[in-house]
This record gives C-alpha cells, sequence and structure tokens, in this order.
C-alpha cells in the first residue's frame, strides 16, 4: 500500500469510498457517520489544505484519511495524553468494500508512521465513537492505547495514543 497526498481529481472516488464506509458502519449500527459527516465540501477543505490521502494498492484507490498535525478538540481531554511532544492526529478513515478485510489497516498505519516521522512526530493520535468497536479492536491490536475521551462536535469520542 502506498499513501498520497489526494487530488481536486480524486474526489469523487472519495465519497465513493466514505459512502460505502458509512454503509458498512451503519450494518453493525454504527451510526458515526449517519448525519452525513464527512460530507463533500469538507473533504474537498482537505485536499484543498494538503491534509487528505489516498490509500493506493496495484494502482488503485483503496481507502481515505486526513491527516493533520494538530486538532484543537485534542487540546483537552478527560484523561491524559501519553506525550506531551508533536503529533499527528489521522481522521475520516475509510476504505473501500472491496479493499476492507485484507489488513491494509496495519499497512496504512505503518505509512502513517513514516509521515509521523517526517514531521518530528512522537504520536499519532485518533478518536473514535464509543458505537464503533471494529475501529477500537484494530487500534487496540496494534499497540494504541486508550487514553481518555475528547469531544467532537459536542459527542464524546474515544481517544488513542500511538507512541512512536
Amino acid at each position: 500500500m502506498k499513501l498520497m497526498r489526494a487530488e481536486v481529481e480524486d474526489i469523487l472516488r472519495i465519497m465513493e469510498i466514505i459512502e460505502e464506509a458509512r454503509a458498512f458502519q451503519l450494518s453493525y449500527g454504527n451510526g458515526q457517520w449517519a448525519d452525513g459527516y464527512p460530507s463533500l465540501p469538507l473533504i474537498e477543505d482537505d485536499v484543498s489544505a494538503g491534509i487528505g490521502y489516498k490509500a493506493m494498492v496495484n494502482g488503485s484507490m483503496a481507502g481515505y484519511l486526513a491527516i493533520v498535525t494538530h486538532d484543537d478538540s485534542y487540546d483537552s481531554i478527560e484523561g491524559q495524553w501519553i506525550t506531551d511532544g508533536p503529533y499527528i492526529a489521522l481522521h475520516r478513515i475509510a476504505f473501500s468494500d472491496e479493499a476492507r478485510g485484507h489488513g491494509l489497516f496495519s499497512s496504512l498505519i505503518d505509512a502513517c508512521k513514516g509521515i509521523a516521522a517526517l514531521n518530528g512526530s512522537v504520536s499519532i493520535r485518533v478518536d473514535t465513537d464509543k458505537r464503533n468497536p471494529i475501529m477500537q479492536h484494530l487500534l487496540e491490536k496494534l499497540g494504541f492505547v486508550h487514553t481518555g475521551y475528547v469531544l467532537f462536535a459536542g459527542d464524546r469520542k474515544l481517544a488513542y495514543e500511538l507512541v512512536l
């Protein structure tokens, strides 16, 4: 898997992947994205800001995520982050129906570790919904530690951190 910055011409495929991920989440009772998040304007903003990344496998887009070097919602945590240094935060992680279930999440995190190292980050942070046991399991399997809770759009989310 190769992680590359998304381009404007990728946006329609990214939205298809987001919709597939949304339907998958709803299939197991996770309504985290049921309200239309992430929206087309948000993905357009990600891409124009250079924080949108596409996960490529054998020349095809298999997934999408946004990578930021600071998240204001992470400034206040009910709990405690493990590190105080620079970090990257991963948001809007989605895989296509075709790609899901092939172990790509581990490859995605490995690629993000490389991006984090290039940015001088000491950790990777992620939040997820309490209704998303699949993401919780994957994060914990890869060594992320549940550090507490953050508020996103007024909703309490599980906060995770992986020290590099």
